[in-house]
């Protein structure tokens, strides 16, 4: 059997992981690289299931919705106030 690896899905994964929305080491991690590497096709049940649940979700949010809320967790939740130029 052919694994296909759909190149928008690959450079998303990768924009996902090099901005560090998934953890590195994690088992989300391993199983996006694969999945950006081989395609879905190489991924068994638990796998599949692991990326439908838990690595999909962070792929379908827009990524700088996310980078925002990742820096103001980093900040312990501080928000800056808007500045009026």
């Amino acid at each position: 059997m052919t694994k296909t690896v759909d190149p928008e899905l690959n450079a998303l994964i990768h924009e996902v992981m090099e901005a560090r929305l998934i953890k590195p080491g994690s088992p989300e991690h391993v199983v996006a690289a694969r999945v950006a590497q081989e395609g879905l096709g190489a991924l068994g049940s638990d796998e599949r299931d692991l990326f439908e649940t838990k690595v999909l979700p962070i792929l379908a949010k827009p990524i700088r919705e996310q980078l925002a809320i990742a820096s103001i967790v980093q900040r312990g939740g501080y928000v800056p106030r808007k500045i009026d130029f």
